[in-house]
């Protein structure tokens, strides 16, 4: 979907609301200083696509920016690209509320960070020319589908984390050409039969109770635990951190002596977020810890961030794999980028190969 027009939009609900407690003047000045705040951030967020128009009211607590999705040579899907950026958004977004507002204020406001594909019976030009309008349309259409309660979600991620309930399962990784298991991925589920199984909503759930580091780091310890001294030998097993868990891993976590395990950046973060962290791959990889990089293709993480991070092991993204089906030149662009990983040091794993197409155009990878 490269070349499709999108909007990014950041929106306080509680403007008027921060007038009452904060009094007109201050509240003015403040949205005007998150204003700047929110302005550089979807510059951040929007780097690598091109921005074709923008929209800022501090007043009304509304900053966002019209859009064309852009690749750097991988295929890419629009929803995917929609996925990352609002998850990238969502966790940068509440540490310039606290930063401009303070914690007990910051922490309270609810921000609406969400990105919207114009529809595909709009015209480029009608969807450029009225961003605006349909934006707002999408907001109010938005803001009447609210899912869950935040307290009761809040409980719920309190309750698991003190009693340590998370399921551990491993799904085997395979060589493509003979089908030998070559290690496993750890995914961590919530408890079995509840809201929180979906592991998608467990991490929502404690990323909106501000626990989200406490999460992954208990999914991480839980996984090293279960598996220790359990995995066939020469097996490695890839673990999920985001960012902010990956920093303090080598301290917090039990690694001495698992030179199997891989941490696996989940994609959060620009490029200039990555490089905060260089030191802290640079000592997991001191403790025989190596690092992959998760869905390589469907947003931030790119050659760029490769380069950066020198990952072992960097895995394409499910649907770049899919792209696959759509003939020989999708599948040529696909070798092109496996290939290039492999020049760049790299073991390049293909989540989701699903079909004998996909499976017959990868299945002659160099590694």
């Amino acid at each position: 979907m490269t070349g499709v027009i999108a909007v990014l939009s950041i929106k306080i609900a509680e403007s008027r609301w921060l007038s009452e407690i904060f009094g007109e003047e201050a509240a003015r000045h403040a949205l005007t200083n998150f204003g700047e705040e929110a302005t550089g951030l979807l510059s951040r967020l929007l780097a690598q696509h091109e921005v074709i128009d923008r929209y800022r009211a501090d007043a009304d607590g509304h900053w966002s920016a019209c859009f064309r999705i852009l690749s750097d040579g991988l295929p890419r899907d629009g929803k995917d690209v929609v996925e990352t950026l609002e998850q990238a958004g969502r966790n940068l977004i509440r540490e310039r509320l606290i930063a401009v507002f303070g914690g007990g204020t910051g922490a309270r406001i609810t921000t609406d960070l969400s990105v919207f594909l114009s529809s595909p019976e709009v015209g480029e030009e009608d969807a450029k020319a009225n961003w605006l309008q349909w934006t707002e349309d999408r907001l109010r259409s938005q803001s009447r589908r609210q899912v869950k309660d935040r307290a009761e979600s809040s409980a719920g991620v309190k309750a698991i984390l003190a009693e340590r309930s998370i399921q551990t399962v491993l799904q085997p990784i395979v060589r493509i050409r003979d089908g030998a298991v070559m290690g496993f991925e750890e995914l961590s589920r919530g408890p079995r039969g509840t809201f929180f199984e979906r592991p998608d909503l467990l991490f929502d759930a404690a990323h909106a109770a501000g626990r989200l580091v406490e999460m992954e780091l208990l999914c991480a310890e839980l996984a090293l635990e279960r598996t220790k001294g359990k995995l066939p030998p020469g097996k490695f097993l890839t673990i999920n951190l985001g960012p902010d868990a990956l920093a303090p891993a080598s301290d917090k976590l039990a690694l001495a002596g698992r030179q199997e395990i891989l941490f696996e950046l989940t994609e959060h973060l620009p490029l200039n977020e990555a490089e905060g962290l260089i030191d802290a791959v640079g000592r997991l990889r001191a403790m025989g810890i190596r690092l992959a990089l998760d869905d390589t293709g469907c947003g931030f993480v790119d050659f760029g961030t490769v380069g950066l991070l020198n990952p072992e092991i960097v895995k394409l993204c499910i649907t770049v794999i899919r792209t696959a089906d759509k003939g020989a030149s999708f599948a040529a662009a696909i070798r092109g980028s496996a290939e290039r990983l492999c020049e760049l040091g790299c073991q390049v794993l293909a989540e989701g190969v699903e079909t004998t197409t996909q499976h017959g155009a990868f299945g002659t990878w160099p590694r």
